[in-house]
């Protein structure tokens, strides 16, 4: 862990970023977590997700001013908790990158996300692509590997422009990179 903070702070400071170093620190732990998640769904085989998911609808981005829309029916999911359904979006957030927005509807087992899938990229998530990754997060969910405990998703929009919004996960980070500072 001692070498992952110095090489944070490594990085931090060779490379231009936004944001407070509270959440550049937030953004590099993610995108470690990114590629935990993703080594997660890779080791699922197509054929242990047996849950399905439809794609209902796509409508394709158009350039950086709208993103594509992505809509998608859990039937297996309808009427869940919105808990497990928050925790859904939270995964989405994090294996997606470029969410723009997720909204669900418990009742119905509808979930529509705004993604902006990279222009440029080498490799780019089609509608089916996506529909796999919320496959295997759903089927991960289900059979509690990943925990539903931690939600970013409603945290997100409850602690904006609060004072005091550092958890004490963020606490322990900055205490971690004060000792490590010189």
């Amino acid at each position: 862990m001692n070498t992952r903070l110095e090489e944070t702070l490594e990085r931090l400071i060779t490379s231009p970023s936004q944001g407070s170093l509270l959440e550049q620190v937030d953004r590099l732990i993610r995108r470690w977590q990114r590629r935990k998640l993703y080594e997660m769904l890779d080791r699922l085989g197509k054929y242990e997700t047996v849950n399905s998911v439809i794609v209902d609808r796509v409508v394709p981005q158009n350039g950086k001013k709208r993103p594509a829309l992505l809509r998608f029916h859990l039937p297996f999911w309808q009427g869940y908790d919105e808990v497990f359904w928050q925790a859904l979006g939270d995964y989405i957030i994090l294996a997606l990158h470029r969410v723009n927005d997720v909204e669900y509807d418990s009742v119905r087992g509808k979930l529509k996300i705004h993604y902006f899938d990279k222009v440029t990229a080498k490799i780019k998530k089609t509608p089916e692509d996506i529909k796999a990754v919320v496959q295997g997060i759903a089927f991960l969910i289900d059979t509690e590997v990943l925990p539903i405990d931690y939600t970013r998703f409603r945290r997100m929009a409850e602690r904006r422009h609060v004072v005091g919004e550092m958890t004490k996960e963020q606490a322990a980070i900055v205490g971690a990179l004060l000792k490590l500072i010189p």
